[in-house]
């Protein structure tokens, strides 16, 4: 236990004292370049231009492409939004005769009860028209009376 505790006390010691000369490692120069090293320096290089040269190709494609999709996209949006238009305006002038046509019946019905109100309190032109049976005896009783 003594002889841990003293070796991380010393630890940080021995590793300072020991630090510069593990720095100090001799620098290794390049070796120099020859026929082979420069044909495969050149030969990638050209490799690396080719690659970049499709690679820009592919890019302009994919770009025309994703161009076409939000044209189409935008036509397509643009569509539906005039179509929602004429479909709101459809239901706006369909509201628009329902309540016509439901104003057009309340004050129908509301003469009506006022004629049947008046004809109850006795004002007989507001009567109405006599039944279709009674008009048709009416109507077919001097027919006969003129017959011999």
């Amino acid at each position: 236990m003594r002889f841990a505790a003293v070796a991380l006390i010393l630890a940080p010691v021995v590793l300072a004292a020991a630090g510069p000369a593990l720095a100090e490692a001799p620098v290794v120069a390049p070796p120099p370049p020859n026929d082979e090293a420069l044909a495969a320096k050149l030969a990638s290089a050209a490799e690396l231009a080719d690659q970049n040269r499709r690679s820009n190709a592919l890019n302009v494609e994919v770009n025309r492409k994703n161009a076409a999709v939000e044209a189409r996209n935008k036509a397509t949006r643009a569509a539906y939004d005039k179509a929602m238009a004429d479909y709101q305006a459809q239901v706006a002038a369909q509201t628009a005769a329902t309540a016509r046509s439901q104003a057009d019946y309340e004050k129908q019905v509301a003469s009506w009860k006022a004629d049947v109100a008046a004809c109850k309190a006795g004002e007989v032109k507001r009567c109405g028209p006599p039944p279709a049976d009674a008009k048709t005896a009416a109507t077919a009783a001097p027919a006969k009376a003129g017959q011999p």
